[in-house]
């Protein structure tokens, strides 16, 4: 079906923007698609969902407000592209730099994205990244990669999201180097802010550097947790660490150790959710259980009522569950 995803201004002229309440959206939305989120912040609505009927939606959500931005994209075309480009390619695959989709018409902006799994990279394209580029914390793709993927971009600027700070230089010197488009990189130096700000690329501003601005603005508030097992002894910022352990991480502060991996996962979302928090979204990756997840979810939303709760199969390898607090 289609992935759409809208930012609505509430107008009181059609609700009552304080009293309103999102349930009755969001089950509209789960009787037409699916992958559906959808949460309220203070007179905006923001919701994701994947369905057959955009239309239905479009006109549902019209009667609470007005349209910020709307984007909706044909998952299943997509998908027969990517199956059909993929198999073209199986006699020389290409595990660097992948291209989401085969590109028309030249757009105002392309996105290149850093992540791995492939969860994460069908959640990535499904977003609006044109190209993927490989790697990760231990895979810290080249400049030579960059210029490789700006390549496949057909428009006029290319935005970067590197979502790793050992990433972020690399993409910079090849941004500087590339001449046929302009390349501009998003400070995005967490999988959890690159994941937020892509939603909020409009293809419709005219003004790169602005554009750049409200993504920054965007992933400001945005905190990003890691779960990962440890590899040595250590006492880091007073955090006592054994090897085996699961420490976790906030941005780049380790806040947890633990010898078990799903009491370390909770811990580190307690540390994350504070007040002013109302999104979590897990992305479980490739050594998690369903045990696992459904102890966690268990938890969060008995210790969070408040939290609105998105899982996502991310596949990733290293870090066992990433979190994006919103």
């Amino acid at each position: 079906g289609y992935c759409t995803e809208l930012l609505i201004q509430l107008q009181n002229k059609k609700v009552d923007i304080n009293a309103y309440d999102i349930e009755p959206l969001k089950q509209f939305l789960a009787e037409i698609g699916d992958s559906v989120v959808a949460f309220k912040t203070e007179s905006i609505v923001k919701v994701h969902v994947h369905t057959l009927t955009p239309e239905r939606v479009l006109a549902k959500c019209r009667e609470i407000g007005e349209f910020l931005t709307v984007k909706i994209e044909n998952m299943s075309l997509q998908h027969t592209e990517s199956e059909m480009a993929k198999a073209e390619q199986k006699a020389e695959p290409q595990v660097t730099v992948t291209e989401a989709a085969p590109q028309r018409e030249k757009k105002r902006y392309g996105i290149v994205a850093v992540c791995n799994g492939q969860g994460l990279i069908e959640v990535f394209t499904q977003l609006g990244a044109d190209i993927i580029v490989e790697g990760g914390q231990t895979c810290n793709p080249s400049t030579n990669d960059f210029l490789a993927a700006f390549a496949k971009v057909n428009a006029d600027n290319i935005l970067v999201f590197p979502n790793n700070s050992n990433i972020f230089m690399a993409a910079t010197q090849a941004a500087e180097m590339y001449t046929d488009a302009r390349v501009l990189v998003v400070p995005s130096k967490y999988m959890g802010t690159g994941y937020v700000a892509l939603a909020y690329v409009d293809q419709e501003c005219e003004d790169a550097d602005a554009m750049v601005e409200t993504l920054t603005e965007a992933m400001a508030n945005v905190k990003t947790g890691y779960i990962s097992p440890s590899i040595r002894d250590a006492d880091i910022g007073g955090v006592h660490i054994e090897i085996g352990d699961t420490i976790g991480i906030i941005n780049k502060e380790i806040v947890v150790a633990d010898k078990d991996k799903v009491s370390a996962a909770l811990r580190t979302v307690d540390a994350m959710l504070d007040e002013d928090r109302f999104m979590l979204t897990i992305i479980a990756g490739a050594d998690t259980t369903e045990e696992e997840r459904n102890a966690l979810g268990k938890h969060i939303s008995e210790s969070h009522p408040d939290i609105e709760i998105y899982v996502l199969d991310g596949g990733q390898e290293i870090y066992p569950y990433i979190f994006v607090a919103e």
